[in-house]
């Protein structure tokens, strides 16, 4: 008969022997096995882009060698999927708690079966979704307010200016400056506001070091679903009239096209378009879309993704930006040229540029 002391003294042992098990895999070994490819280590980590999500930033998966934890800074997969080796391998290969257990063995060695490993399962699964109905609700940063960035749009730097964006389209935009986050950066500061005009959100962007890692950081625990970047000014000025809707990803690609005179623009604010703001474009009744994404991997699979998901709501046209720099990288419509851009939309707005 199995007294609770026994059960539990069980599941201790059997989590010691999982620990053990995450413990004998090399961590390089291990994400190569799941196919990530390491484009930076340290003694402490191993980066990589994330491809639980398939993003493209070559620094936003980070593996903690000492804790055999990981994480995604980019959209915080590992809250979703459980941030230890198990969450990492069932999200990746599909498989459930045992089968993950079962990978790590094929790579290390069994373990032995002293316990049920459904039983163990189903107790895991148990702590996780009480964890997570116990979670207090965060709420969204006190200094997003009407007032901090009016304070702070006269602390704006030359930052975006040395990018050849003009005084009145940072204007038009509310860009600001002087923020420091907690680690001493200065951050150039781009508000987020909903389709009424309703200020929900920062983008701060890093501008010490352009290449850097977190060059942009967002609100914690904003929504990006429910928002499309500039559709607050779309409908103000440019809602009425039988333009098409482009839409980007990122912030400087609206300022860019609005500041060469194509100002019905959005931001998806990434490389995939979300069911939420699918149903803002459904909602505000679009007709006809160009989707232009950025010239890189993740762009093409987003602007396929993208037309994919609108087709049958609306008139759906992907525009592939061919254009690359001088190290091969494709680039963005922020980076283009007047005439570059002009080549692309000039069709569908001859009457009007």
């Amino acid at each position: 008969m199995h007294t609770p002391l026994m059960k539990s003294n069980k599941h201790d042992e059997f989590r010691a022997k999982l620990d053990a098990l995450k413990a004998a895999v090399d961590p390089r070994y291990l994400l190569e096995s799941l196919g990530f490819k390491i484009l930076r280590e340290t003694p402490k980590e191993l980066r990589s882009s994330c491809i639980v999500h398939g993003g493209d930033n070559p620094t936003s998966f980070r593996f903690n060698k000492e804790t055999h934890t990981w994480v995604c800074f980019s959209r915080r997969c590992h809250e979703l999927h459980g941030g230890d080796i198990f969450g990492l391998i069932r999200c990746i290969l599909k498989v459930d708690f045992m089968g993950a257990v079962k990978y790590l063995q094929s790579l290390t060695g069994k373990l032995e079966d002293n316990v049920s490993y459904i039983e163990y399962k189903n107790r895991k699964e148990k702590e996780l979704f009480m964890k997570l109905v116990n979670k207090p609700k965060k709420k969204i940063t006190d200094f997003v307010n009407e007032s901090f960035l009016a304070m702070h749009i006269p602390m704006r730097s030359d930052y975006f200016l040395k990018e050849g964006f003009t005084k009145e389209i940072l204007d038009f935009f509310e860009i600001a400056g002087g923020y420091v986050d907690s680690h001493g950066i200065v951050r150039e500061i781009i508000p987020i506001r909903d389709e009424l005009n309703t200020l929900v959100a920062y983008s701060l962007r890093d501008t010490s070091n352009v290449d850097g890692e977190n060059k942009y950081i967002l609100t914690p625990d904003f929504d990006k679903d429910k928002v499309l970047y500039n559709l607050n000014n779309v409908r103000k000025y440019h809602l009425d009239n039988d333009k098409p809707l482009i839409i980007v990803e990122g912030f400087k690609s609206v300022w860019r096209l609005t500041q060469y005179g194509f100002g019905k623009v959005v931001a998806t604010m990434g490389s995939h378009i979300t069911h939420g703001q699918v149903s803002l474009l459904c909602a505000h009744d679009f007709k006809k879309i160009l989707i232009m994404f950025d010239n890189d991997v993740a762009g093409v699979t987003g602007t396929i993704k993208a037309c994919q998901t609108l087709e049958g709501k609306m008139d759906v046209v992907p525009i592939f930006i061919t254009e690359v720099d001088s190290n091969g990288k494709g680039l963005d419509p922020a980076d283009l040229t007047y005439s570059q851009i002009k080549k692309y939309l000039n069709f569908y707005f001859a009457k009007e540029n």
